[in-house]
């Protein structure tokens, strides 16, 4: 069997074996592009609000929405980005109850389980397959597949004459066998650079640890330090006001607040999460970690300043979801989410064309 051959079985049987698992994820991948626009159509409701003066504390969201749900533990709070956007609190997790709060009156708009609304139903079913980290991990190991996928694929691509503009066209007037092939290398060679950024970018999601150490390693870049620990003997003292945490975490890192972590054990801290105006990730890459208990500062991480390696990876997430380059860049996102279906199609019948012409000649020796 020839080299060639044996790309040709690998890319064959790998499209196969995790076609439809790809077309999938692209297909919801699509349709996260614009979750936001999306959830703020269908739920204007829980989304948006009237502006008015002034904001409730934080401190009086957070006690009315643990008395509305004394069985539930707020997890994160999402903060409002613009005038007219609500408080989000997840409880108990990233992926559980959702409560939407006014931020003028301090009022509960709504909640609901993120499995019981179509988008975060498709987030889950697009990030976990539903069924958490098993879920994740089988998407991760698909999305190292496809890598290879594309890589044999360019190599199948690659004219053995040095004629490449045959292989960027389609020729429509053909019969239909050929045309099929010609849509299936056309469409694989347009999107093969596109498809290997969204495999490795996805990839750097699930294996996270193992893609930042390779990157630091390649840089040469230390890491990022560990976040601290709150102080569990400072328990009896009175906690202090997220308010006056909030406005401490202005004052270190001048910029937008997106989200908050609560602390879920005694030794976590309370995390500032922040974006400045120059970060590409939507929710900001920069931190400051307060002590639970007395509100001490412990760290804080500037993404403005970090490590090279840690700023290579921080802009992993933002080229998986198409933000870069604004609304281009995620039509874009949304056009190459459809490529896995075209492409598993047209290969689709490339083989089951092959395999009824093996199995005619076959009898045709009988």
């Amino acid at each position: 069997m020839t080299a060639r051959k044996i790309v040709f079985q690998l890319h064959l049987y790998t499209g196969l074996t995790i076609g439809l698992l790809l077309i999938l994820s692209g297909l919801t991948g699509s349709v996260l592009v614009f979750r936001e626009e999306i959830e703020a159509l269908v739920y204007p409701e829980l989304m948006n609000t009237v502006p008015r003066d002034e904001r409730v504390s934080l401190q009086t969201m957070l006690k009315t929405v643990q008395h509305a749900h004394p069985e539930d533990k707020p997890f994160f709070i999402r903060m409002p980005r613009t005038p007219e956007q609500t408080y989000l609190v997840k409880m108990n997790g990233a992926h559980d109850l959702f409560v939407y709060v006014d931020p003028y009156n301090g009022m509960i708009l709504g909640e609901h389980r993120q499995e019981d609304t179509f988008t975060g139903w498709i987030a889950l079913l697009h990030t976990e397959l539903l069924s958490g980290e098993p879920g994740k991990i089988i998407l991760g190991v698909s999305a190292l597949l496809l890598i290879g996928m594309s890589i044999t694929g360019l190599i199948l691509w690659w004219p053995r004459n040095g004629k490449f503009s045959p292989g960027f066209k389609i020729q429509w007037a053909a019969q239909w066998k050929r045309m099929n092939f010609d849509i299936h290398r056309a469409s694989g060679i347009y999107t093969v650079v596109f498809i290997l950024l969204i495999a490795f970018t996805g990839t750097s999601l699930v294996f996270n640890k193992t893609v930042i150490n390779l990157i630091n390693a390649i840089t040469q870049s230390p890491p990022r330090a560990a976040p601290p620990l709150s102080d569990p003997r400072q328990a009896r003292m009175p906690r202090p006001a997220f308010d006056m945490m909030l406005q401490q975490a202005d004052y270190m890192l001048p910029a937008s607040t997106t989200w908050i972590t609560l602390p879920q054990k005694p030794g976590a801290p309370l995390v500032v999460r922040k974006k400045f105006v120059q970060e590409f990730h939507p929710n900001g890459k920069s931190f400051v970690y307060f002590d639970q208990y007395s509100g001490k500062v412990l760290q804080v991480e500037n993404a403005l300043t970090a490590s090279l390696g840690t700023r290579i990876f921080n802009i992993l997430y933002p080229i998986h979801i198409g933000v870069i380059g604004g609304t281009p860049t995620r039509l874009l996102q949304v056009i190459i989410g459809l490529s896995p279906l075209i492409l598993f199609t047209t290969g689709y019948i490339m083989w089951w064309n092959r395999r009824k012409a093996k199995r005619y000649h076959s009898r045709l020796i009988k």
